[in-house]
C-alpha cells in the first residue's frame, strides 16, 4: 500500500517532490549535456518526460506541472541551439518545445488523476478490509464480553495505535474493554464527559499522567452515539492512508463499539435470567423431590410423640425405647437431607470458602477414614497409601469428599465385603481411589451419577436424596480436582485427582 509500504507518508508530500524533481533534474542534465549536446533531442526531451510524468504520479498535479515546465526550460537552455539561452533558432524547435511543454503538462494532468483514483480505491478498499475484519473478530468471539476485547485489539491495530479502550459512563466512569491495564484518571474522564456532551471527537496531546503506559502520547476521545452512554478511547497517532476521511471512520467504529456494548448488556441480562430461571427450576426439583424424604421422618416422628403422649395407653419400657429409637433415627435422617440442602446450596452459591494449601495424603485418608468408622462399623477397609504423597487442595472439601464416598461405598455395597482406599502418584497428579465389592451401577446411568438429586436403579433400597455424589463433585473441582468413576458388576471405584506437591530436587 502507498502508505505503509517502503516509504513513510511524509515521502508523499509536495516539498519532498520538489527537491527530489530538482535534485533529479540537475543530476540528469549534469550527465546528458555533456554527452549528448544537441545531437539527440528527441532522446533527450522523452528522458525529461519520462522524469516529469514520473513526478507526477508520485506527487500530483502541481509537482507535474512544475516538472513540465522545468523539463521545457532545461532542454531548451542545454540541448537546442543556441545552448544556455531561451530564444531558439530553428522555427521547428519552437514547435517542437510547445508541444513538449503541452504533452508533459497533460500527462503530468493525466497521471495525477490517475494516482488520484488510485489512492481513492486503496482508501475504500482500506476501510473496507478494516471494518470487515472487526466485523469477522466480533463474529468469531466466544462470548460477547470477549467480544468487546477482540473490538478493542482490532481497532488498535487497524488504526496503527498504541492502545483501545471502551468507556462507560459514570460517574464514576469504567472501563468496558482495553488492549492493555488501564486506570481511569481525573483528565481521562474530564475529556470523555466533554466527549460525551459535545456529541464530537475530543484529542489532547499528552496522555494522563495516571497511564504511564501512555505518557506523551496522543489521545483520541470518540463518544458513542444511542443509548450507550460512553466513549472510545484511542492511544497515540492514527496512521490511515491518503484520503481516508477519519472523523467518518472513527464514527463508524463508535457505532460498531456501541452494539458490542449493548450486545454484551443483553448478553449478561440474558444470563441473569438464565441464571434465576435455573434457581427456580432447582428449588421446584428440589422441594418435589425431597418432599417425600421431609415429610417421612416428620411423619414418624409425629407418630412417635403423639403415641408416648397419648394418656390412655400403657407402653411397655421396649415399647417406649423403640418410639423414642423411631424419633432419633428419623430426626438424624432429616437432619442429614436439610444439612445436604444447605450444603449443595453453599457450593453452588459460591459461599464456601476455599484454601488451597499442602495435603498430606496419608493424614487425609486416616482422618477420613476415623470419621467415617461410624457409618462403616466393623467392616473391613483395605486401605494402600503411597508414602510422602502431597496434594494441593482444600483439607477440609477433600476430607468430607473422601468421607462421603467411603459412607457411599458402605451404604450401597454388599454387606460385610470389605471396602478399598488407595492413593498413588502419576507423576504431576495424585490419584486417591475409594472402591467398593457392590452390585454396580449399569453403563447407561454412570454419565448422570453426579447430577443433583440423581438416583439409579441400585439405590431404591437405601434412603437417600440424591446430594450426596452431587456434592462430592462440587467439594472437589472446588479444590482444583477432578473425579471419575469406573464400575462394573465386580463394583464401583470413584477416583479423585490432584495436583501433586513439587518438591524441589
Amino acid at each position: 500500500m502507498w502508505w505503509n509500504g517502503t516509504f513513510s507518508g511524509w515521502f508523499f508530500r509536495d516539498r519532498v517532490g520538489y527537491v527530489a524533481s530538482a535534485v533529479t533534474f540537475g543530476v540528469l542534465t549534469g550527465v546528458l549535456a555533456p554527452l549528448l549536446g544537441t545531437a539527440h533531442l528527441l532522446d533527450v526531451a522523452l528522458v525529461y518526460l519520462l522524469v516529469a510524468l514520473i513526478g507526477s504520479a508520485i506527487w500530483g498535479h502541481r509537482v507535474g506541472l512544475a516538472n513540465a515546465v522545468a523539463a521545457n526550460v532545461l532542454v531548451n537552455l542545454f540541448f537546442v541551439p543556441p545552448l544556455d539561452r531561451l530564444s531558439v533558432q530553428e522555427p521547428e524547435n519552437v514547435v517542437a518545445l510547445v508541444l513538449f511543454l503541452a504533452v508533459a503538462a497533460i500527462g503530468a494532468v493525466m497521471f495525477a488523476l490517475l494516482r488520484q483514483q488510485l489512492l481513492v480505491a486503496e482508501a475504500r478498499r482500506w476501510e473496507t478490509a478494516t471494518l470487515l475484519g472487526l466485523s469477522q473478530a466480533l463474529a468469531h468471539a466466544p462470548n460477547p464480553r470477549n467480544a468487546l476485547q477482540q473490538f478493542c485489539t482490532t481497532a488498535a491495530r487497524g488504526l496503527r495505535a498504541q492502545g483501545c479502550a471502551i468507556l462507560r459512563a459514570g460517574p464514576p466512569w469504567s472501563v468496558a474493554a482495553t488492549t492493555g491495564n488501564l486506570e481511569l484518571a481525573r483528565e481521562d474522564e474530564a475529556m470523555a464527559a466533554e466527549a460525551l456532551r459535545s456529541g464530537s471527537i475530543v484529542r489532547s496531546g499528552r496522555a494522563a499522567a495516571a497511564s504511564r503506559t501512555t505518557v506523551g502520547s496522543a489521545l483520541t476521545f470518540v463518544p458513542l452515539p444511542g443509548r450507550e452512554q460512553g466513549c472510545l478511547r484511542l492511544i497515540g497517532h492514527l496512521e490511515l492512508p491518503p484520503l481516508v476521511e477519519e472523523q467518518h471512520l472513527l464514527e463508524v467504529l463508535a457505532s460498531e463499539a456501541t452494539l458490542s456494548l449493548q450486545r454484551a448488556r443483553l448478553a449478561e441480562e440474558a444470563s441473569h435470567v438464565e441464571a434465576l430461571n435455573r434457581a427456580d427450576e432447582m428449588k421446584t426439583a428440589l422441594l418435589s423431590s425431597i418432599s417425600h424424604d421431609i415429610r417421612t421422618p416428620l411423619t414418624a416422628i409425629k407418630a412417635s410423640v403423639e403415641s408416648l403422649r397419648d394418656g390412655k395407653l400403657q407402653w411397655s419400657a421396649q415399647d417406649t425405647a423403640s418410639f423414642l429409637e423411631t424419633i432419633e433415627s428419623e430426626t438424624d435422617r432429616l437432619t442429614e437431607t436439610v444439612s445436604n440442602l444447605l450444603e449443595m446450596s453453599r457450593l453452588e452459591g459460591g459461599a464456601t470458602s476455599v484454601h488451597i494449601e499442602r495435603v498430606g495424603v496419608a493424614a487425609l485418608i486416616g482422618d477420613a477414614v476415623a470419621a467415617s468408622r461410624t457409618v462403616v462399623g466393623q467392616r473391613k477397609m483395605d486401605i494402600c497409601v503411597e508414602e510422602g504423597l502431597e496434594i494441593r487442595a482444600d483439607y477440609t472439601l477433600v476430607l468430607r469428599a473422601v468421607i462421603n464416598l467411603i459412607e457411599n461405598a458402605a451404604k450401597y455395597s454388599t454387606p460385610g465385603m470389605p471396602i478399598s482406599i488407595r492413593a498413588d502418584g502419576a507423576g504431576r497428579v495424585v490419584r486417591i481411589e475409594v472402591g467398593d465389592s457392590g452390585p454396580g451401577i449399569p453403563a447407561a446411568e454412570l454419565p448422570h451419577i453426579f447430577e443433583r438429586l440423581y438416583r439409579g436403579s441400585q439405590a431404591g433400597r437405601v434412603r437417600g436424596n440424591g446430594l450426596g455424589l452431587a456434592i462430592v463433585h462440587a467439594m472437589v473441582r472446588l479444590s482444583g480436582g477432578r473425579v471419575d468413576v469406573v464400575s462394573d458388576r465386580s463394583g464401583t471405584t470413584f477416583t479423585l485427582e490432584f495436583p501433586a506437591v513439587t518438591v524441589p530436587v
